[in-house]
């Protein structure tokens, strides 16, 4: 069985490692997916979206830099990591507080290497658990391998992708076709390119909208 259209459903999901509500939200869609009884008609593609390109080159407490970025006090931004958390335990997700933060461009671009293998979205989730559940390695170039590699992605591949700017402007290219269709940030999830889904919406709503992509009837 597909959609009305005889063709799997294909959901595009524009994530970014970084990103914690991107990390909850794609854990949601996935047990949506799981819930609709159709995942082997669902193809799930992830698309490219660096939150932050201005993030650090070196790993940084993600309370300090929260607090600078949004120019709060270390208190204030700790409860605003602290309200994720518990979001996340929700969720049945590891999240420490005290992860770090540092620019995800070549986490991304080993992303786009292992989507062209069919596990972006496998390589996508390693890397938001890995981050968020507080390893202090998880912008390692050796984590990125391990994890690639752990999703059947060459290891020479990565290390070729992690040793150049390979996959660079397809990284850029995702984020403008995103902004391009209207998103200003993420989790972005498209069905089809026919339902956008801005932000981390309850496991419930990314159900009705597979159920109405898939022809189910839901309005």
């Amino acid at each position: 069985m597909t959609n009305d259209s005889g063709r799997p459903l294909d959901i595009e999901v524009w994530s970014d490692v970084l990103c914690p509500w991107c990390y909850i939200g794609d854990e949601r869609l996935e047990k949506a997916i799981a819930a609709s009884g159709r995942e082997d008609d669902i193809r799930v593609r992830v698309r490219a979206f660096q939150l932050d390109p201005t993030a650090p080159s070196e790993p940084r407490s993600t309370v300090a830099y929260l607090a600078e970025k949004y120019g709060t006090s270390v208190d204030e931004a700790r409860g605003m990591e602290e309200n994720v958390q518990k979001l996340a335990h929700e969720e049945g997700l590891a999240y420490e507080v005290e992860h770090a933060v540092q620019n995800t461009l070549d986490l991304l671009r080993v992303v786009k290497l292992a989507d062209t293998f069919g596990a972006g979205w496998r390589v996508m989730k390693a890397m938001q658990a890995e981050l968020f559940g507080g390893s202090p390695d998880a912008f390692d170039p050796q984590t990125a391998v391990r994890i690639a590699a752990e999703a059947d992605v060459p290891e020479a591949e990565v290390r070729d992708v992690l040793a150049s700017d390979r996959f660079a402007d397809e990284v850029r290219a995702d984020q403008a076709e995103a902004q391009a269709l209207g998103a200003r940030g993420v989790p972005f999830t498209v069905l089809d390119r026919r339902l956008g889904i801005p932000g981390a919406v309850p496991t419930e709503m990314y159900g009705q909208a597979i159920a109405q992509a898939l022809g189910a009837g839901v309005a």
